[in-house]
């Protein structure tokens, strides 16, 4: 264990991070982003690779936890993801620390706890458990009646087990009064605000939906949820969706009706008939593509089933680009996962065969023929789908990878460095920069060169192709490259648009700070440009060493924050502006920073508050 583990434990770091922090901050200790851990004047040190290398120290100050991170995010003294990555990296060298989800009452009391020094002891279920078993029966049916008689949740679950023990199925009308009445709007339209409510109230019943499944009610279950999808389907009119609360509960919903189905096993002819109607009717995704999730259910007989239920508007949607309407494309889709669910490369091939064929088309036709076991006709596809849309870098990605993971399968690990090679050129940036440099570094077989086999003690030779630097060097100059024969035609102006600033020029300034080479990508957005957020970036690693440069960026930054005329940005513009005023001082240029502030005042004097901030600071 490395020092001040104890100190910054999972519960603590959990409570010093929030949420979204402390999944980036896991994402960068789990991909390698954390380098080694130091321990200088009692403190732990480590660098993180984000944006560009930070700084990250750890300590204790009469054992409760300090903190400091050289990146931006932490300047307010908060704890960001790089000082998440650095505290979950202290756990045992072959055993990295992982967080379980805490509930937030659960994740207060641990905080408290190790702040305190306590310990706290897990519930006692066992005891619990031994108390339950040992109550005399007429005690403990007492106790569940009181409880029924107030949730009504547990009394729809003891009446359901009581109808299935004698056969018969749940009163099927009050469940439909009961969906319907949680769906129905408040008024006549859900709004923002009381969306989140109705929603609670909704996923309610769904849970009871699910209650019936474990009481054996499996087929009411089932028929009652698609009951209530096309519920969910009508309060698309109703409901402010801002916040995707439709899209949860159909999630929610099929998953509900798949288990019912799963567990019940209804008629697989029926239930395709059903399917059909639900994944062709709707516009909420829970039944997208239901065949190929429901192929162990519905079998030969219900897959059968299923294309012949949906032959007739396959026939009438035609071929190649003609209709593209909503309901052509959901038979496009009902189609392609009947293909998928037989099995059949050869079925998904017909399917996606009659219209253009994308990207993730070719993909789904790659994997299925993969996992028959025709591999070469999987990597012809492969193959196929880069030359027709290998410019698509986002919309290619999937199959890029899998093309790659089949080269190297192959021994062709050469070939898979260079599909991201091509990647890069023709897109250039930081992602597809690490993507290629990450290819590169892949252990090699040998298969590439069987004379040279592998030698794990011969050092790295930045002339080989096969070399992560080797890579680093072919990047930059291929910027370079584009960059000079741009001829000057777009200066290196700071107050440039991003639009205005070329594509390799982004990506060059980004890939220099992102290897640390803070005075080289300052000197290539100086003559290239780059993008605000990137100037601000380098600005602030360079303070120290050039503060008259960083004020050349942060002033005209000042300026257009208070332009925007909305008084959240007058805080940042102000915050600001004391940066520039300690900068102003260490450079011996304090007349910079009068003159700045006497331009906003006389300019901007008619923002009252931005004038209270200014007076708060005493300027």
């Amino acid at each position: 264990m490395h020092p001040f583990a104890d100190v910054f434990d999972a519960a603590t770091v959990v409570a010093l991070a929030e949420p979204q922090v402390h999944a980036r901050g896991e994402g960068y200790r789990r991909n390698g982003r954390v380098g080694p851990l130091t321990v200088r004047d009692g403190r732990l040190e480590a660098t993180v690779r984000g944006t560009m290398p930070y700084v990250v120290e750890l300590w204790a100050e009469r054992g409760k936890p300090r903190w400091s991170c050289t990146c931006p995010a932490a300047e307010d003294g908060s704890f960001c993801k790089h000082c998440t990555a650095v505290a979950l990296s202290m756990g045992s060298d072959d055993s990295p620390l992982v967080v379980p989800p805490l509930a937030p009452l659960a994740r207060l009391v641990r905080a408290q706890a190790s702040a305190s020094g306590r310990r706290v002891d897990p519930a006692p279920a066992e005891d619990l458990a031994s108390f339950v078993e040992e109550l005399a029966q007429d005690r403990l049916a007492r106790i569940v009646l009181d409880h029924a008689a107030t949730d009504w949740r547990l009394r729809e679950r003891l009446l359901a087990e009581a109808r299935a023990a004698r056969g018969d199925g749940p009163d099927m009308g009050a469940w439909r009064r009961r969906i319907d009445n949680a769906f129905a709007p408040y008024g006549d339209f859900v709004t923002y605000r009381e969306a989140h409510g109705w929603a609670d109230g909704v996923k309610d019943v769904i849970d009871a939906l699910a209650d019936l499944c474990d009481a054996g009610q499996h087929d009411a279950a089932a028929r009652l949820a698609e009951h209530a999808h096309r519920r969910a389907d009508k309060a698309i009119d109703y409901v402010d969706d801002s916040d995707g609360w439709l899209s949860d509960i159909s999630l929610r919903l099929s998953e509900v009706h798949h288990r019912a189905c799963v567990e019940g096993r209804p008629d697989p002819v029926e239930l395709a008939a059903r399917l059909v109607d639900m994944e062709l009717t709707s516009e909420l995704d829970g039944f997208y593509r239901a065949a190929a999730e429901y192929a162990e259910v519905l079998g030969e007989a219900g897959l059968a089933a299923y294309r012949e239920r949906l032959e007739p508007q396959w026939k009438r949607i035609g071929h190649g680009a003609g209709d593209w309407s909503d309901n052509a494309f959901a038979v496009r889709q009902a189609m392609a996962g009947w293909a998928i669910g037989t099995g059949d490369p050869d079925a998904l091939i017909e399917v996606h065969g009659r219209d253009r064929i994308g990207p993730g088309s070719v993909l789904e036709i790659a994997l299925a023929l993969d996992a028959a076991g025709r591999s070469d006709e999987a990597m012809a596809w492969a193959r196929r789908g880069i030359a027709e849309h290998g410019d698509t870098q986002w919309q290619a990605g999937d199959l890029r990878e899998f093309l790659a993971g089949a080269l190297r399968g192959r021994g062709e690990a050469q070939a898979a460095v260079e599909l991201f090679w091509h990647a890069f050129v023709s897109h250039p940036s930081l992602a597809t920069y690490r993507r290629l440099l990450d290819e590169a570094a892949e252990p090699r077989s040998g298969a590439d060169n069987p004379e040279q086999p592998d030698n794990p003690e011969q050092p790295d030779n930045p002339e080989q192709p096969d070399n992560p630097a080797c890579w680093q060097q072919r990047c930059e100059q291929e910027l370079r490259n584009r960059l000079s024969r741009l001829d000057g035609r777009v200066p290196g102006d700071r107050g440039a648009s991003n639009a205005a600033v070329p594509r390799a020029a982004e990506a060059l300034v980004e890939i220099l700070a992102y290897e640390g080479r803070v005075e080289a990508a300052w000197n290539a957005a100086t003559v290239h440009g780059c993008a605000e957020r990137m100037w601000m970036t380098l600005a602030r690693a360079r303070e120290k060493t050039h503060p008259s440069d960083a004020m050349d960026v942060y002033e005209p930054r000042v300026l257009e924050l208070i332009n925007q005329k909305k008084t959240h940005a007058y805080q940042p513009a102000v915050d600001l502006m004391e940066r520039i005023r300690h900068l102003a001082d260490a450079a011996n240029e304090p007349d910079r920073f009068r003159s700045l502030l006497e331009r906003v005042r006389t300019e901007h004097r008619a923002k009252r508050n931005l004038k209270k901030l200014l007076d708060a600071k005493g300027w």
